[in-house]
């Protein structure tokens, strides 16, 4: 085992040299080869290096004990193999799992530590690291070559702790009920924050490409605008969870539509990190909306009123708030808004109420009177759709760089 490991670090560098070599005259000629991850880097410069490989590690002969053993020593001699590979393919997974902590972090911190507790202490140790790191590569590369499967298990099962454990807390403002009688989304709604996703999705890819200088491709453009809708559909399960969903969808369509094969290693780090900056964006709309004025919060709700029946086909009145009898002679109130027998009232915010009159309407118009009760979760869930289209291009800045 010690032969192997030396011979898999072995490789393992002249494997990352190649593929720096071949990377260099790759943009020099002006071609992209599109080397993200460091496991990429490993298996492009394994591919250049494959009839090395093959010369390095040929198979095992079998001696003339081996060929002379019992049924019981083979059967023991089978057994202790099979407990080996099972301990590689648990070691693989977990290794999968770990390595999708965003930008390579487990393999650089096995690396620095391991460089930390051999002999020579502070000395030495920016040496040692770099030694350890292209091992850690290298092992990177040989779960890759020789346990892929392992491998792919260990690293959507790291994706998926991720989605639950790094996105920050709901938080009563994301789960307080809305009003009773408050009108639900309806299908054309439904569909504009699809659309609405989709456009949030391209429009952060053409912007990254303004900031990098780059051209996006055809099928890049539109696996952003797939994440964008992906991120969109998914905002009933929390900014955090959703950004995780459209960002990891990103990813994967952006391989799929530009010819690439499906990469489960970068479609992981981008739910985690996608879930970390919805997260964040969550809790920070959120917040900001709650901490609104009064007087605000009112012009907010109506506003966004405004947009749902707008949508939804029925445009308010242009008219100032007018007195409005809820039976003829009877008490009056104030709606905020009219589109011919519909009066709608708009409310925002955790604490918002209907007044004993607006109740009372409620009542009498029936389906005539349209409530809409807009809650800070929802800024919270907006403010998550740019983050869940920002996270892969945060994760292709950082291999780029």
């Amino acid at each position: 085992m010690e032969r192997r490991r030396r011979q898999v670090a072995g490789f393992g560098r002249a494997a990352e040299a190649a593929a720096h070599e071949a990377y260099g005259k790759a943009i020099s000629a002006g071609r992209d080869l599109r080397l993200g991850a460091p496991s990429e880097v490993m298996a492009y410069g394994a591919k250049l290096l494959q009839p090395e490989q093959e010369r390095v590690s040929p198979p095992a002969p079998r001696d003339a004990e081996s060929a002379n053993a019992s049924p019981r020593q083979v059967n023991l001699s089978e057994a202790a193999h099979q407990l080996r590979n099972a301990a590689l393919q648990a070691d693989t997974a977990i290794r999968g799992a770990a390595n999708i902590l965003p930008f390579g972090g487990a393999d650089h911190l096995a690396a620095g530590m391991d460089a930390l507790i051999q002999p020579g202490g502070l000395a030495g140790w920016d040496r040692r690291y770099q030694a350890n790191l292209t091992q850690e590569h290298a092992r990177n590369l040989d779960d890759q070559m020789n346990r892929p499967v392992a491998q792919a298990t260990g690293q959507v099962g790291g994706a998926l702790l991720g989605l639950g454990a790094i996105g920050p807390m709901e938080g009563a403002l994301a789960t307080a009920p809305r009003l009773k009688g408050a009108a639900a989304l309806t299908g054309r709604e439904a569909a504009s924050i699809l659309a609405a996703g989709g456009a949030t999705g391209l429009g952060v890819q053409m912007l990254s490409d303004g900031v990098s200088g780059r051209r996006s491709s055809f099928g890049d453009s539109l696996g952003a605008t797939v994440g964008g809708v992906a991120g969109a559909a998914a905002l009933l399960l929390g900014p955090a969870r959703a950004a995780a969903v459209g960002a990891s969808a990103t990813s994967a369509a952006q391989d799929m539509f530009g010819g690439r094969p499906v990469s489960v290693e970068r479609a992981a780090e981008s739910a985690v990190v996608g879930n970390l900056l919805g997260g964040v964006a969550g809790v920070v709309g959120r917040g900001a909306a709650n901490a609104l004025p009064r007087l605000a919060k009112g012009r907010l709700g109506e506003a966004l009123g405004d947009i749902r029946s707008t949508i939804n086909g029925q445009s308010r009145d242009g008219v100032p708030k007018a007195r409005d009898e809820i039976y003829k002679g009877g008490p009056y109130w104030y709606p905020d808004g009219r589109s011919g027998a519909v009066r709608f009232e708009d409310k925002f915010g955790v604490s918002a109420n209907l007044s004993r009159n607006q109740r009372l309407a409620q009542t009498v118009l029936g389906p005539d009177f349209r409530l809409y009760h807009f809650l800070p979760a929802d800024i919270g869930k907006a403010a998550g759709v740019p983050a869940a289209t920002l996270a892969p291009h945060v994760m292709t800045a950082e291999r780029r760089q």
